[in-house]
């Protein structure tokens, strides 16, 4: 019950906005986030995809079609593996069931390109691209025996999407898009944990 009250409170803020992207205007966008792994990530880590992520945006208008600002989000990935035999040691073999957990933590410096921006329309595509600190957490277990790495490495990201005001005068509205996240890691034999976000969500100006 508290969920669906704040998330009717959230929704009357959003109508009553009355913006559509002007100059010097601050915009948030919150957004739920589903990753699926990708190259040595999925082949070597995790294959399965990660339902449990969210985006933050904070985004400046330098005018109707560039968007500058910081970008926020966690991604929560995790696989469990059937028993099978592993290489522990010389000549050592375990029989074991192997669990990987990967977490993302995003830090980005963000820009984005809106091409119709200065177009009333009610459909807004755009391209985003950011470069910052991928921070992730990586623990394995095998059997009862885990291990864990921190790390903070160089992250690229680059998409593309729409938003969908919720009249044709707001600011307030809908964003849908996917974005392709490069993030270096090379530790224990592994190279990366590029993976593809899809994400859906709301967007709306902070006065």
């Amino acid at each position: 019950m508290k969920a669906i009250k704040i998330f009717a409170f959230t929704m009357c803020v959003l109508f009553v906005s009355h913006v559509n992207a002007q100059k010097g205007e601050v915009k948030l966008n919150i957004e739920y986030s589903y990753a699926l792994p990708t190259g040595s990530f999925k082949n070597d880590v995790i294959s399965n995809g990660s339902p449990r992520g969210a985006i933050g945006d904070l985004l400046y208008n330098i005018n109707n079609k560039f968007s500058v600002g910081l970008g926020l989000g966690f991604q929560d990935f995790y696989q469990k593996y059937p028993r099978a035999l592993y290489n522990t040691g010389d000549k050592e073999v375990t029989s074991a069931v192997l669990s990987n957990s990967v977490q993302i933590i995003p830090l980005l410096a963000k820009a984005e390109f809106y091409p119709l921006g200065d177009k009333k329309g009610m459909i807004q595509p755009y391209i985003t691209a950011g470069a910052g600190l991928g921070i992730a957490t990586f623990t394995q277990y095998l059997g009862e025996f885990g291990s864990s790495d921190n790390s903070g490495s160089f992250m690229f990201q680059g998409g593309a999407g729409v938003e969908i005001p919720f009249s044709k005068f707001s600011h307030a509205g809908v964003r849908l898009g996917a974005n392709y996240n490069m993030i270096n890691y090379n530790r224990s034999g592994f190279s990366n944990f590029n993976n593809v976000n899809f994400h859906a969500g709301l967007f709306f100006p902070l006065k």
